[in-house]
C-alpha cells in the first residue's frame, strides 16, 4: 500500500493509504478476516453498525456486501489499539491508531511511512 496522507488529532493518528489494486467485498472481508487474527477483542461495524461476534472467524467470509467494514481491536503485532476501514469498490484503506513511542509517535511522511508500512503491507499481501 501506499501511504497517502497522515494527520494528529487529540492523540489519534490517522492515516489514509491507496490499495495496489481496487478492492470488491470479497477483498475487504478477506483483510478483515487477517484482522481478526491479530486482533484481540475484535469488533466487525458494516456501514457503520456492529455485527455480533463471530464463533470461527472464517464466518466473516460470509458477510453479506456492503458500502464499508471497519474493524478494530487491540494489535497483537503492533501492541496497541488500531481501526481499519475498508470501503468497497475502491482503493483506499484508512489505519488510525494512537500515537505512541511504541510504534510511531509522528506524522513526519518518512518517519511514518517506514513504521507502519510494513504492518498495512502484510495486510494487503493476504487480502489478494
Amino acid at each position: 500500500m501506499l501511504l497517502i496522507g497522515v494527520k494528529e488529532d487529540e492523540g489519534w493518528l490517522y492515516s489514509r493509504w491507496n490499495l495496489t489494486w481496487g478492492a470488491g467485498w470479497l477483498t475487504l472481508c478477506r483483510g478483515g478476516r487477517v484482522l481478526l487474527d491479530d486482533f484481540d477483542n475484535p469488533e466487525v461495524f458494516v456501514d457503520g453498525e456492529r455485527i455480533p461476534s463471530f464463533k470461527d472467524p472464517e464466518e466473516i467470509m460470509e458477510v453479506p456486501e456492503h458500502r464499508e467494514m471497519r474493524v478494530r481491536g487491540f494489535s497483537k503485532t503492533l501492541g496497541l489499539p488500531v481501526m481499519v476501514d475498508f470501503y468497497n469498490q475502491t482503493k483506499v484503506v484508512d489505519v488510525t491508531l494512537p500515537a505512541s513511542e511504541k510504534v510511531v509517535d509522528t506524522t513526519d511522511y518518512e518517519t511514518f511511512n517506514k513504521e507502519l508500512a510494513p504492518y498495512v503491507d502484510s495486510m494487503e499481501i493476504q487480502m489478494f
